[in-house]
């Protein structure tokens, strides 16, 4: 039986309601959850640890998009780079040649670890997060808010 792409998103948006309400309940209390399979009664058993992971691949079902694991040491090509940071190719290697995104070479082709690109982009959001508060204070000294 072949399941519609309509259906996973609509059963993934159901379970997602229903996950973060279990995970939140059970996120700071146990090392781990059990799930119970309706039917034969077999348990899966999850770390807590996993949990965000879990919460990851429902929002993106429930929105039609797709889901990817990846290793904090797999490396990455720059397209698999610039699709992670939603910007283009070249920006990515313009980072990588200029320091601000470390990588290797293989061959003539740059890669970048998993690790690192996700460090660079948690930077850059507190980066955004720090100007987008210093815009609202601004406004508030200037009543424009």
């Amino acid at each position: 039986m072949k399941i519609s792409a309509d259906t996973d998103k609509e059963l993934a948006k159901r379970s997602l309601k229903s996950f973060r309400k279990i995970s939140k309940e059970f996120r700071n209390k146990a090392k781990s959850i059990e799930f119970a399979v309706k039917g034969d009664g077999t348990t899966i058993q999850f770390p807590v640890s996993a949990l965000d992971g879990i919460e990851t691949i429902l929002k993106n079902l429930a929105e039609g998009k797709r889901s990817e694991i990846l290793s904090e040491k797999q490396y990455m090509t720059t397209q698999q780079a610039a699709d992670y940071l939603d910007v283009s190719r070249p920006f990515v290697i313009r980072l990588m040649e200029s320091g601000k995104l470390p990588f290797k070479k293989v061959g003539r082709h740059r890669r970048v670890l998993f690790s690192e690109l996700k460090k660079y982009d948690e930077k850059q959001q507190q980066i955004t997060l720090k100007k987008m508060q210093q815009l609202s204070e601004e406004s508030q000294k200037l009543n424009l808010y």
